[in-house]
C-alpha cells in the first residue's frame, strides 16, 4: 500500500515537470531568467512558509521539540558521513577523472533535494498532516546549515569558501528561527485562527511542488540525452544518493532506536535520505566559477531514477 501511495506521489511530481520541458522547449521563454525568478520565488517566499505554515498549525509539544532536535543532528550526521563514502567510492572507481567533478559526486550523493523534493513529496502523501512537514522544515534547516558550510569545502576543497553568514540569514533557516519562539510559546492559528492569514501562508506553501518540478523540467529541456545515458558519473552519484542513503539512514535509525523511538520521524528521515540530489549544487558551482553541465546531469538521473526508488526504500525502510 505505502509503495503503491509513495509510486503515485513520486509520478505525479515528475508529471508537474512536464509543463516547464514544454514551455522551455519551445523557447516561449527566456530560461535563464525564468531558472532565477523561479528560484528566488521557491528560496525566498514559498519554502519559508512551509516552515511557517506548518509550525502554526500546531499546538506546543516538548515530545516534538526533542523529535525536532534529533531530526536536525541525524540529517546534518547523515549528510557528512554520506560526504566522506562518497569520496572513498569515487577514489577508488573513478581515479583518472578530474578532482572537480570528483568532488561535485561527493557533494551530489551527499545533499539531498530536501526542501524541493522532500517537502512537496510528503505533502501529497500525507495531506493536511502539518505534523510531518513540521519535521520536515528541521532536516531543511540542517541541510541549509551544512551546505553553505561543510558542502561548500566539499566543492571546493578550501576552508575559506565556508560561508557562517550564509547558513544563518538564508531565508529556510531564518524562517525556521523565526516561528520556533511563536510555537514554543503557543502563539499559532490554532489559538489565534486569522483565516485569511492561514489562506495566505497555505497557498504560497503548497507551490513548492509545481515550482520545484517546473524548475526540473526547464534543466531537463537543456540536456543532451545521449550524454544522459553516456556518462557513468551521474550515476555513480545516484547510487549514493538513492541506494546507500537510504540504507544507511535505516541502520542509524536501528541503531538510535536501541534507546530512543524513533516512529514519530522515522517516514521523514527516510524521505530526506531517499529524494534525489539537491538542486542547489548548480548554484553553488555556478557562484563558484565551475562548470554546472555536470551537476545538471547528477540532478536530472538521479530526480528520473527516484521514481522507482524512493517507493522501494519507503516500503523497504518504514
Amino acid at each position: 500500500m505505502l509503495f503503491k501511495a509513495s509510486f503515485e506521489s513520486v509520478s505525479l511530481l515528475l508529471f508537474m515537470a512536464i509543463p516547464g520541458f514544454i514551455i522551455a522547449k519551445r523557447h516561449m521563454i527566456v530560461k535563464e531568467q525564468a531558472v532565477s525568478f523561479i528560484s528566488i520565488l521557491l528560496l525566498y517566499v514559498c519554502t519559508p512558509f512551509v516552515t511557517i505554515n506548518s509550525f502554526l498549525k500546531q499546538n506546543y509539544d516538548p515530545s516534538v521539540v526533542i523529535n525536532l532536535v534529533v531530526v536536525f543532528v541525524f540529517v546534518s550526521f547523515l549528510i557528512i558521513s554520506l560526504a566522506y563514502i562518497g569520496k572513498m567510492i569515487v577514489h577508488v572507481l573513478l581515479k583518472k577523472v578530474d578532482p572537480e567533478e570528483k568532488r561535485m559526486i561527493s557533494y551530489a550523493g551527499a545533499f539531498s533535494n530536501a526542501g524541493y523534493m522532500a517537502i512537496p513529496f510528503l505533502q501529497l502523501l500525507f495531506p493536511g498532516d502539518p505534523l510531518v512537514l513540521l519535521y520536515a522544515t528541521a532536516g531543511i534547516t540542517a541541510f541549509n546549515l551544512v551546505s553553505w558550510t561543510f558542502g561548500i569545502y566539499l566543492l571546493t576543497g578550501d576552508k575559506k569558501t565556508m560561508n557562517i553568514k550564509k547558513a544563518f540569514l538564508n531565508p529556510a533557516t531564518l524562517s525556521f528561527l523565526f516561528v520556533l519562539p511563536l510555537y514554543l510559546f503557543n502563539i499559532n492559528f490554532v489559538k489565534f485562527p486569522l483565516t485569511g492569514l492561514q489562506n495566505t501562508i497555505q497557498f504560497f506553501s503548497t507551490m513548492v511542488g509545481p515550482l520545484a518540478m517546473t524548475l526540473v523540467g526547464i534543466e531537463l529541456s537543456d540536456m543532451n540525452f545521449k550524454e544522459l545515458f553516456t556518462d557513468i558519473k551521474p550515476y555513480l552519484s545516484s547510487l549514493i544518493r538513492l541506494i546507500i542513503s537510504p540504507i544507511l539512514a535505516f541502520c542509524l535509525i536501528l541503531l538510535i532506536s536501541l534507546f530512543y523511538d524513533m516512529s514519530a520521524v522515522k517516514v521523514n528521515l527516510i524521505t530526506i535520505a531517499a529524494v534525489p540530489s539537491a538542486n542547489n549544487i548548480m548554484m553553488f558551482c555556478s557562484r563558484l566559477g565551475k562548470s554546472t553541465k555536470l551537476p545538471a546531469k547528477m540532478v536530472i538521473i538521479s530526480t528520473i531514477i527516484s521514481i522507482i526508488t524512493i517507493p522501494v526504500a519507503l516500503t523497504l525502510f518504514t
